[in-house]
């Protein structure tokens, strides 16, 4: 019996992912649906989900057993499922071990297709969609982490196939300066796109004052921001193929990040929504102005640059001034802070909110999951969950460090399971070493009344793994992970 209140925490035995695409089980399974003719080389990733989906209680009774069906319970045939991974960046500074620490690999997709697969029984549609940042080249990330492979083998081998979308409809160029030069209109989803508006329930309501000093790096050289916030109205735009979904799988990363502290569940919920420009990510100036985008004590030269690139985005002409400006402003900037950080040893220096004083991204997430599990085909907010949820974070390579986009790896061999969001992150905030009451995602989810509640002491829930110091990190810290933080999150998210 699946319970909603409880997270795996597995051990897959291995931390790094195996290499041969579409990653068969190395064993035909007594449930596998494809048979002897189908399994590969030694994958312990495949065998690590499956027994996680065990001990998690899915359909234990009949574990070992041809009519196993772990996600029976979550997955009726008819249903369309959508299996959302975070595909946030198809190039780092590193290579494909930068890549493969912040997005989630195809082999810990795989076995989740397959058991999405043996529930539906051969009736229904199975979808793995993002929207990941504009940059993104989204045929070239689902190649690298071998989802491409993936399809391939369900196209030829299933009556109904896997089904790939990207939900963005645009997608950005940038120059080798890294200024964005072009912004190409993509496909996107081919069901349309609704406009949903949490109104006085969005968890911005109540800054409803700041709404003018609402900004998001996801703009293209605009701000359009007045659009989707301001008061009594707050909108966010829905794929309507995952409106139609009847499950979710949210697939995450286990990783820091800049503006939230971490990325797991709750944030991997941002790549819902196809118009990443009305997301709010911080709010301009320091907190004494009613901003967060730098800190009270910043260092002169990052109040110079959130004043500056704020200007810039309000005037007609910003987009082709900060083009032309852009190489030359980067190159002085190189030659100018390290001036900054002799006159002002041990201040801050971050900008665009990227600090323990982010307190807007935590609004914008929270917002996103509430509109994931409550809101109707319709696009109106039902007061029951309108979707069937599971969460699960690939943490076989982790990222540590400068998260989202830049995390260095971070070796674990970890994989965690739930039902709720919020306590599968509250469980891999601890195994990283971080205290949840620190990170405002977390800590706001579980004090505010909200209809993503939990239904136990977030202090005190069932915790089950095949490596015993996990299965008690709520009480103690043995065996969990030392994650670097990002720079603006050191000293303020450590237990």
């Amino acid at each position: 019996m699946f319970d909603p209140s409880a997270v795996a925490i597995w051990d897959a035995g291995v931390t790094n992912y195996p290499e041969s695409p579409p990653f068969h089980p190395e064993t035909a399974y007594p449930e596998y649906p494809f048979g002897p003719a189908a399994v590969g080389p030694p994958n312990l990733v495949y065998g690590a989900v499956r027994a996680m989906l065990n001990g998690l209680g899915l359909d234990s009774a009949n574990f070992g057993r041809p009519e196993w069906n772990p996600l029976g319970e979550l997955v009726q045939p008819g249903n369309t499922v959508v299996i959302k991974p975070n595909f946030v960046i198809s190039e780092h500074r590193d290579g494909l071990p930068g890549i493969q620490a912040a997005v989630v690999h195809g082999s810990v997709l795989r076995p989740l297709v397959d058991y999405v697969y043996r529930a539906l029984e051969g009736r229904g549609r199975i979808i793995v969609a993002d929207s990941p940042i504009k940059e993104v080249d989204f045929d070239r990330i689902v190649e690298l982490t071998g989802i491409a492979a993936i399809k391939a083998f369900y196209d030829s081998g299933t009556p109904q196939g896997l089904e790939l979308l990207d939900f963005r409809d645009a997608q950005v160029e940038r120059n080798a300066s890294g200024f964005m030069v072009e912004l190409r209109p993509l496909t996107g989803d081919p069901a349309g796109y609704t406009l949903v508006d949490l109104g006085r329930d969005s968890m911005f309501e109540e800054i409803a004052g700041l709404a003018g000093r609402l900004r998001s790096t996801a703009v293209y050289y605009e701000d359009v921001m007045e659009s989707f916030h301001r008061p009594g109205h707050n909108v966010y735009s829905l794929p309507n193929t995952l409106l139609n979904a009847d499950v979710v799988i949210s697939v995450a990363k286990l990783k820091t990040h800049r503006k939230g502290g971490i990325t797991l569940t709750l944030k991997n919920a941002v790549g819902i929504t196809n118009e990443k420009r009305g997301l709010p990510h911080h709010r301009a100036g320091p907190p004494r102005a009613g901003g967060d985008a730098v800190a009270d004590d910043a260092r002169l030269d990052a109040q110079l640059e959130d004043r500056f690139r704020d200007f810039m985005l309000g005037q007609p002409l910003g987009r082709t001034g900060l083009r032309v400006m852009g190489g030359p402003l980067r190159t002085a900037a190189r030659v100018v802070k390290p001036l900054f950080r002799r006159l002002s040893p041990g201040r801050p220096a971050v900008v665009e909110g990227d600090w323990y004083g982010n307190d807007t991204v935590w609004r914008m997430a929270l917002d996103l999951n509430r509109v994931l599990l409550y809101t109707g085909r319709d696009g109106m907010l039902k007061d029951i969950p309108q979707r069937r949820y599971l969460g699960v974070v690939d943490g076989v390579v982790a990222g540590e460090g400068e998260g989202p986009l830049f995390p260095t790896p971070k070796a674990c061999g970890a994989l965690l399971a739930g039902g709720n969001p919020v306590l599968v992150d509250i469980a891999g905030t601890r195994l990283m070493g971080f205290d949840w009451h620190k990170v405002p995602m977390l800590r706001e989810a579980v004090a505010r009344r909200w209809p993503v509640t939990i239904p136990v002491d977030p202090e005190n829930f069932p915790i089950f793994s095949n490596h015993s110091a996990w299965s008690t990190v709520l009480e103690s810290t043995e065996g969990c992970f030392s994650f670097e933080p990002t720079q603006g999150w050191k000293g303020h998210i450590e237990t």
